[in-house]
């Protein structure tokens, strides 16, 4: 095992998505089910993003998502909303239900030695983008696991000031990460 992998990647285990029909409906689930109370919904996420790509080409995709944490592990909740995008693909092939796992890397320095490392493991990278926010910026994308554990994975990071509202978000505060 690379030290990479080891030191780098797994020790930032903190995120599990699924994909679903509706946003609210999924965190009244969330909510009644867990005791996942605290919620951030951005509507319209992919639509400001740039650098966007899905399967090694430009990516036209349209997605939002919903934000919760359960102890430490952040819950995503992901809608397709347009184009093409591996929640479409997922719903298509496998249904609603859980999409990708993911680790958050500290730095920009830290997310690139990781895709490095993805690449070198002959891992597809199947959509990504980068999203400029008015907090701070976050980088992300997905590998293609499927094989090897049933479901992407992703490998992303954020900084700036976002970086203290995803914490006060996993403090159960109702704080805004994307707008």
């Amino acid at each position: 095992m690379s030290e990479i992998a080891k030191n780098l990647i797994g020790r930032k285990f903190d995120q599990i998505c699924f994909v679903v029909p509706d946003l609210e409906t999924a965190m009244d689930m969330w909510k009644k089910t867990n005791g996942v109370e605290v919620w951030n919904v951005a509507y319209d996420l992919a639509k400001a993003q740039t650098e966007k790509e899905y399967r090694g080409r430009p990516g036209d995709f349209q997605f939002s998502c919903a934000y919760g944490f359960a102890g430490d592990t952040l819950i995503e909740l992901a809608r397709h909303d347009g184009g093409r995008s591996l929640y479409q693909d997922w719903v298509e092939t496998r249904g609603y239900g859980p999409h990708h796992i993911g680790f958050r890397q500290t730095s920009a320095e830290e997310y690139e030695q990781a895709v490095h490392h993805y690449e070198e493991q002959g891992l597809e990278k199947a959509m990504a983008g980068f999203f400029q926010g008015p907090f701070g910026n976050c980088r992300w994308s997905y590998w293609d696991t499927r094989e090897q554990i049933g479901f992407y994975t992703e490998l992303y990071y954020v900084d700036g000031e976002l970086n203290e509202r995803m914490a006060a978000l996993r403090r159960g505060e109702n704080v805004s990460i994307t707008s």
